[in-house]
């Protein structure tokens, strides 16, 4: 009796066995089709990842301004302004925090320049540039605040700030210079009265040099090193502020902001000082836009 209850145990062991193994086997084209579609889906993941999306906005925004440059003032801005509102959904793809830190930051320039195009033409592009920058105080704050930024990353630090003035002065009359010699100047606003050029000068040394420095360099470039590395990060950065500049309507104008994007950008890499590239920057502008154009014409 219990002979026969153990091979009745048996069997039935044995009936389950085949059943799962039946099982198995039936199930075995879903499992081949579940793993084609998960390296279909890792696929898709490696070809859209964080840093890649970035780097197809970064381009997106090269192309547009490039386009603009062209004459192709539709497809610039309608591609301006795709990029604005693809940040969104890119946002709910991307789960890298550093990627869409990087994103957030690159927002700015598709902003900067719908608001731009929005404005009154003015003949004195630098005027433009002063009025633009007022309601994008508003989103740079916004972005500072988000992502949590202190005075130490975003760069406002006053270490050797006596050794970096007078550095931040004389490179920016050699940057100036160089590029009134190059490519000449005729924009300080015409009919300015003299007593008001001391307060268009403080204008651009405070006011656009260091918001131009704030937005290309604490923001863009910091968080471009952080994805792509410091050298990638320093050279896309800088291209962008070249590029940025297309409104003056001269490739060599964008050569010229380009190179002085890298030396800008590097000296901030080697100081992390706000201050001491915000002066630099200024002092080009003033030399450029009033000191030059006031004294040699």
């Amino acid at each position: 009796m219990e002979f026969e209850e153990d091979t009745y145990r048996s069997d039935s062991f044995h009936k389950k066995q085949q059943n799962l193994e039946w099982g198995r086997i039936q199930r075995q084209p879903d499992d081949e089709n579940y793993q084609q579609s998960n390296f279909y889906k890792l696929f898709a993941l490696q070809l859209l990842s964080p840093r890649r999306i970035v780097a197809i906005f970064f381009m997106a925004i090269v192309l547009a301004e490039l386009l603009l440059f062209a004459g192709s003032i539709n497809a610039g801005l309608s591609l301006h302004f795709m990029a604005l509102v693809s940040i969104p959904f890119l946002v709910v793809i991307i789960r890298d925090r550093q990627a869409v830190y990087a994103l957030q930051a690159l927002m700015l320039l598709p902003l900067l320049r719908l608001v731009n195009v929005s404005m009154p033409t003015s003949e004195a592009p630098l005027l433009l540039f002063i009025i633009v920058y007022v309601p994008l105080l508003v989103p740079v704050y916004l972005l500072i605040r988000h992502q949590g930024l202190n005075d130490v990353e975003l760069g406002i630090v006053y270490d050797r700030i006596a050794t970096y003035i007078p550095l931040a002065v004389v490179l920016g009359i050699l940057l100036g210079a160089g590029q009134y010699l190059l490519l000449g100047s005729g924009y300080i606003i015409p009919g300015l009265p003299e007593p008001f050029i001391l307060v268009f000068a403080g204008i651009v040394l405070f006011y656009v040099g260091l918001m131009e420095e704030l937005i290309f360099r604490s923001l863009i470039q910091t968080k471009l090193e952080g994805l792509f590395g410091m050298m990638p990060g320093l050279l896309a950065a800088s291209l962008l502020f070249g590029i940025m500049h297309s409104v003056y309507g001269e490739m060599s104008e964008i050569i010229y902001i380009f190179a002085m994007g890298i030396v800008l950008g590097y000296m901030f890499q080697r100081t992390r000082s706000l201050p001491l590239v915000a002066v630099a920057h200024g002092t080009a502008n003033i030399v450029l836009f009033v000191l030059l154009p006031v004294v040699l014409l």
